[in-house]
């Protein structure tokens, strides 16, 4: 494993760990390697749920929702545990029925998974707001893996080198691709960010399908109205938001999740120029990829 401390030539500070060749986050656990083993080796429950999101893609939307469908109740479930910045151990010591949250790549989550012993859902977001949620989201906090400004940290985004977490955007999706094309093993249901927003209740009922359970409407539609943008921040604003966790990176350990939580919010920051060199290398690679992704929602 490698650290690396690169200051641009406009001064814009990137740092993380790099691993055969894959760019980690530098809160990534250990050497890295030793903690991929372990990942790779956990067995889970049966009855586990594995969140697979790219960073800033609705992750702790989501998970609140599909925690509160299996609880049978409203309640806040505050910030998932991430398999790639906690201890293995912790995730034993998680109530059931469990659900945790990886932003790994498909080659690096648990094997269990890929067999189709552990449940998966699986969320993508369109990579203009999830570029401009990355970028803010580190702006807001302290110990980050990118200072800078938002031109600098979009051409970073779009690099091979982008500190996700073993790959960036592009290897992400097409490893994610390849994978449900390919295994027919995985128990996985996919969801897109802006369908949650444009039908978010169809998509609890869709989540409701797949996790096997039978809630009566008017739960569902609670949940729905509990996990409204507004309702989430202002759980997540008061103490049950803090985390011992991300106590060095944000006061109280409460990480900046809820911002906006709009489409289209990219459109706002975006200069011209920056938004036609997204589109460009974003053409490029997908082409260069052979990935035939619907398209995504912009605004």
């Amino acid at each position: 494993m490698e650290l690396v401390k690169i200051v641009d030539e406009y001064g814009n500070k990137i740092h993380y760990k790099r691993y055969q060749g894959r760019s980690f986050h530098p809160d990534f656990l250990g050497n890295v390697r030793d903690h991929l083993a372990e990942i790779s080796a956990y067995e889970g429950q049966r009855d586990d749920i594995l969140l697979c999101t790219f960073p800033k893609s609705g992750s702790h939307w989501v998970f609140n929702m599909v925690q509160m469908i299996r609880a049978n109740n409203f309640e806040y479930n505050g910030t998932p545990a991430v398999m790639e910045f906690q201890p293995i151990s912790d995730f034993e010591k998680l109530p059931s029925p469990r659900m945790y949250l990886t932003h790994l790549g498909y080659p690096f989550i648990p094997m269990a998974a890929k067999r189709g012993d552990i449940k998966i859902i699986h969320v993508l977001r369109n990579p203009k707001d999830t570029a401009l949620s990355y970028y803010e989201f580190f702006n807001s906090m302290r110990n980050v893996a990118y200072e800078g400004t938002l031109g600098g940290f979009l051409k970073y985004f779009l690099s091979d080198e982008f500190v996700a977490v073993g790959s960036s955007l592009f290897p992400y999706m097409k490893e994610w691709e390849d994978a449900k094309r390919n295994n027919n093993k995985l128990q996985i249901l996919n969801l897109r960010y802006e369908d949650l927003k444009q039908n978010l209740f169809e998509n609890i009922l869709k989540i409701t399908k797949f996790l096997n359970l039978d809630r009566p409407d008017d739960f569902l539609r609670g949940v729905e109205q509990n996990v409204s943008f507004e309702r989430l921040k202002e759980k997540h604003d008061s103490n049950l938001g803090e985390t011992e966790r991300w106590k060095n990176n944000a006061d109280g350990g409460r990480l900046p999740i809820y911002r906006k939580g709009k489409i289209g919010d990219w459109k706002n920051k975006f200069t011209v120029a920056q938004n036609e060199m997204f589109d460009a290398v974003y053409k490029e690679k997908m082409e260069e990829m052979g990935l035939t992704l619907d398209e995504f929602i912009f605004e």
